[in-house]
């Protein structure tokens, strides 16, 4: 089932400003608030299809892209307090993140492949919730479209780090986890070197 496209603006982590094919950018909401590295997040496409992405990449700098942000602390006003101390940051500064596509969805159900449309500029981008992403992650097909995936982060973390985030959602036991596991031993049998770096970065017991 398509996901609703009237959820409350509370629930909203940002809104996409560039957008492609294969993913898209967003800007934060709230200066850094962002969604989890590996998390899987949702945008309305149109009225017949909703976006599925994996949070690969997230970045706080200055909105003017020609000047880089300079120091506003010192020893007695440092952390949160500069930004009591400096109000004007919230609108020099902004928080973005990058989602890499995995899916999408329409009445017909779930597939896991890049949608047929990338996500409208200025729409928004919201959380799963626990059923949305039980149903996403049922069958794992999109795991080789991570494994693929040239980014500001290596594959590697960016499934390890999907791993680590659907594995705490879902609240199951590890269940989920483990299968996952195993169906990524059999796509990477032949690199078995990444494979391991990948299962020692989510063993629960570690």
């Amino acid at each position: 089932m398509v996901a609703s496209s009237n959820q409350p603006a509370a629930l909203r982590h940002g809104e996409v400003i560039e957008t492609s094919t294969t993913g898209f950018l967003a800007e934060s909401d709230r200066l850094h608030q962002l969604p989890q590295l590996g998390e899987l997040v949702q945008a309305r496409i149109n009225d017949d299809w909703t976006a599925y992405a994996v949070v690969a990449f997230g970045e706080t700098g200055a909105i003017d892209q020609g000047r880089r942000a300079v120091r506003r602390g010192s020893p007695e006003s440092a952390d949160q307090d500069v930004y009591s101390r400096h109000p004007e940051l919230d609108h020099i500064l902004r928080t973005v993140f990058r989602a890499a596509a995995v899916g999408y969805a329409s009445d017909s159900g779930v597939r896991h492949s890049l949608p047929p449309l990338p996500v409208p500029l200025h729409y928004g981008v919201q959380p799963c919730v626990a059923g949305e992403v039980a149903t996403f992650c049922a069958s794992p097909d999109y795991f080789s479209a991570l494994l693929a995936y040239r980014g500001e982060v290596n594959p590697e973390q960016l499934i390890a780090a999907h791993l680590r985030w659907v594995d705490a959602s879902l609240d199951d036991g590890h269940a989920w986890l483990r299968a996952a596991c195993r169906l990524l031993a059999r796509l990477m049998r032949q690199d078995y070197d990444r494979l391991v770096l990948i299962l020692e970065s989510v063993d629960p017991d570690r």
